[in-house]
């Protein structure tokens, strides 16, 4: 009789391991999905960061200018239909290269 109990106390040991190692692999899945929103955060804070750089490259006295001024010049330049026709080939580009297979894998 003493071996079902052994078998039962062998048991339950494993299954408060694994529960234990459940929980610790929960802990670490949280701590990386922090580590990647904080890495999303920071390429999307650098992106902005540059574009804006390359924005204020272009006009002129940028400091003087309002945020509706500037909006109101991205709005006049992105209904221009080369602007719009550029774009749209930029995008299909990139949705090009993205489908393609790698002829190499």
């Amino acid at each position: 009789m003493t071996q079902p109990k052994a078998a039962l106390a062998y048991l339950r040991n494993e299954k408060a391991k694994a529960e234990q190692k459940l929980r610790s692999c929960q802990h670490r899945e949280k701590i990386l999905e922090r580590q990647m929103s904080e890495l999303n955060r920071r390429e999307r804070v650098h992106r902005l960061c540059t574009r804006a750089g390359m924005l204020e490259s272009f006009l002129v006295c940028p400091g003087e200018l309002t945020d509706d001024q500037v909006m109101e010049l991205l709005k006049i330049s992105f209904r221009q239909p080369e602007v719009v026709l550029a774009l749209a080939k930029m995008v299909h580009d990139v949705h090009e290269r993205s489908n393609v297979q790698n002829p190499l894998g």
